[in-house]
């Protein structure tokens, strides 16, 4: 390691909290890191790296945690925490996690490795904050090539939103939208690909804008590129906010057999009085309409979404509205969230705040109905053979469980022969049970 020395190699351990994005992020980082000579820790680390989130009041408190809990498995490690829960608040860090050397944001990552070598060197523990301001104007940060264990590798491609939704802290955190070089995107798809992993997740905070700020290109596009490549894969999309959704995307994405038939799309609420609070540039109706465009191209789509109950405002009819709206859509599933005032953001300032106990009620009654419509998108399922990334395979009294994902992000469990297909492989699955957490099925063999 340039400009340091040590009886043994200094070691790191990365934690990670919150998005896809942020998992990419820790990759690169994971990639840097390892080129730069540092080693993956077994166990206590030298370096401790927690890539933080700032969405909600409980992954800020997480984020303090696992900092505490760093400096306890190593009072003498460097402590570094990085990303959005470091750019927005990084004052309340430094007055409530002394735990923390270092603070970097979500700019200059990708020094990440000579800046702990500029500590090493020096051998200081002198606090400091390495946090930039984000400019109207910035250029996307290339923070290298990944290094992935997992079966599902996550590619950023884009950074950053202009929505400025009123309960949000994106914007502060990431800054304005940035796309990354799809030439630098199609070469890590390919290094993947040709690493042996067969799914490809493509994320960015604003995914959908793709290529606005590069004039040239887009996220239809870009799909069209990565499918001309070589190799047996395929590619799932992050999450999409619906105004990125546009009519050419999901005909690419219908077009294309390598593309999996899943959107994620965040709709927030299905009360257009609570959407227009929210700052959400959609109404329901609009919403309805992109679904049933892509259930029209792709009867096979699944299609997820995220809620927040207890929006500031929100009374008991447009929570029922909201709980109407969901279920007219027959959506595929729900990650509920209440709403958790952060700070910097307009929401956190409106009257009428929803009372913690009303909140809770209401979110244990969106999420009832998300279990609901996610048993019915699996007994959908029944009879269809799904293609099964296998992810997971265990023995047990002698039999062998594959587990994965299908390509419309269906969790499918089935028995098989450990000659049929090994971890990171396909497999053709007939569903035949469907259960509150997905499906069961068998491997369909040549001639059934």
């Amino acid at each position: 390691m340039p400009g340091y020395s040590m009886e043994k190699p200094v070691t790191y351990k990365i934690i990670t909290l919150g998005c896809p994005v942020n998992q990419a992020e820790s990759a690169a980082m994971e990639g840097a890191l390892q080129e730069a000579g540092f080693q993956p820790a077994e166990e206590t680390a030298d370096i401790y790296i927690i890539n933080s989130c700032a969405v909600t009041k409980v992954a800020a408190r997480k984020s303090r945690k696992e900092a505490r809990q760093a400096r306890r498995e190593n009072p003498h490690a460097l402590v570094i925490l990085v990303g959005c829960y470091g750019q927005v608040e990084h004052e309340e860090i430094k007055e409530l996690v002394p735990e923390v050397d270092v603070i970097i944001g979500t700019t200059g990552r990708s020094r990440l490795p000579q800046i702990i070598d500029e500590y090493l060197k020096t051998g200081t523990r002198q606090r400091e904050v390495r946090v930039q301001k984000h400019f109207r104007v910035e250029q996307y940060e290339e923070m290298g090539l990944s290094r992935y264990s997992r079966q599902r590798p996550v590619v950023k491609i884009q950074e950053g939103c202009d929505e400025f939704c009123t309960y949000c802290v994106v914007v502060l955190a990431r800054g304005t939208p940035r796309s990354r070089d799809p030439e630098l995107v199609e070469k890590e798809v390919a290094q993947l690909v040709a690493a042996g992993h067969r799914e490809i997740i493509l994320a960015g905070t604003h995914l959908g804008i793709y290529g606005r700020d590069l004039g040239d290109t887009s996220l239809a596009q870009l799909l069209k590129r990565l499918s001309n490549l070589e190799y047996p894969f395929r590619i799932r999309l992050s999450s999409l906010e619906p105004m990125g959704v546009t009519d050419e995307l999901l005909e690419v994405m219908a077009e294309s057999p390598r593309i999996c038939p899943h959107l994620y799309l965040p709709l927030q609420s299905g009360c257009n009085r609570t959407l227009k609070r929210m700052g959400r540039r959609y109404t329901i109706e609009e919403f309805s309409a992109i679904v049933e465009k892509a259930r029209a191209l792709m009867p096979e789509v699944s299609v997820i979404s995220d809620i927040i109950v207890g929006f500031p405002g929100e009374t008991e009819e447009d929570h029922r509205e909201s709980m109407e709206a969901v279920r007219r859509l027959r959506l595929s599933g729900l990650h509920v969230f209440p709403y958790s005032p952060r700070p910097k953001t307009p929401a956190a300032r409106y009257p009428n705040q929803v009372r913690p106990d009303i909140k809770k009620r209401r979110v244990e009654e969106m999420k009832a109905l998300g279990e609901e419509l996610a048993f019915q998108f699996y007994q959908e399922q029944m009879g269809k053979e799904l293609q099964v990334l296998v992810e997971k395979v265990k023995q047990q009294d002698g039999v062998a469980r594959g587990e994965g994902f299908s390509e419309n992000y269906t969790l499918v469990r089935f028995l098989m022969d450990r000659r049929e297909a090994a971890k990171g492989s396909f497999v053709p699955v007939k569903a035949e049970k469907a259960y509150r957490w997905g499906v069961e099925g068998s491997i369909k063999r040549v001639g059934q």
